[in-house]
Order: structure tokens, then sequence, then C-alpha cells
């Protein structure tokens, strides 16, 4: 996301999709992508288990894959500013599909992402014209 909306912004020239076969709907990865307070919130709550014994892990995430492709088209949508990208080859190790699996932090948490791909990309777009220099 935050590659993306430095393209949108013009700070990137153009945004980089490694791969375009992959056995996906639109041939680029699936990622699992989750709205930056919902990744803190779920943090918030992972820290109250830190006064237990023993090792928690838990998977923060939506659950739901959204290609790269179905990302950035989201993205013109919401916004209305073109996003120019390549598609290069695939990365070495990239996986055509991975999401969280958030059963465990759903139960043992009371956590769960509230926040929708939609807010992400406009909360994220918001953030990105306010502080133009931000991201690096």
């Amino acid at each position: 996301m935050p590659y993306l909306t430095q393209v949108a912004i013009g700070k990137r020239e153009k945004l980089q999709i490694f791969g375009d076969d992959y056995p996906t709907q639109d041939g680029t990865c699936q990622r699992d992508y989750i709205h930056v307070m919902d990744l803190a919130e779920g943090h918030a709550a992972a820290i109250k288990k830190l006064d237990q014994a023993g090792a928690h892990i838990f998977n923060l995430g939506t659950g739901t894959p959204i290609s790269v492709l179905e990302l950035v088209n989201r993205f013109i949508h919401i916004t209305g500013v073109d996003v120019p990208y390549n598609i290069t080859s695939r990365r070495p190790g990239d996986l055509p599909a991975f999401w969280a699996q958030t059963t465990k932090a759903n139960s043992e948490l009371g956590w769960r992402a509230k926040r929708s791909l939609d807010d992400m990309i406009r909360d994220s777009w918001h953030w990105q014209t306010q502080n133009p220099n931000g991201y690096g």
C-alpha cells in the first residue's frame, strides 16, 4: 500500500507488480491486506496475553485474500487517481496466495479486523496526501 500511494502522488514513477502468471483470477499474487489501525488494535489485544505463561502466536489479518491487481484497480476506482504500473517477473519464493487464519485471534483475543479494504485505501490515500514526504 505505501508503494501504491507513493506512485499515485508522484513520489515513485511506477508500481512494480511481480508476476502475472500465478494460478489466480487475474494472474497476480493474492495477499491479505489489513488496515494499519486493525493491526495496531490486534497488537494491543495480544499485549494482554503477556502475563500468561508460554508463547502465544496469533495471525492478524482479514482472512480474505485480494490480488495485487484488484488492489490497484480498487485504489484507482476509490481515489480517481491513475496508478501506472509495470508487470515484471515473479520474485523467487513468492507464493500465489496467502492470508491469515484468524480463528485463534478471534476466539482468544476477541479481535477481528473491522475496517474494509475501501477504508484502508481511503485512509492511506488521505494520510499520503497530507504527508507527501512520508513513507521514507
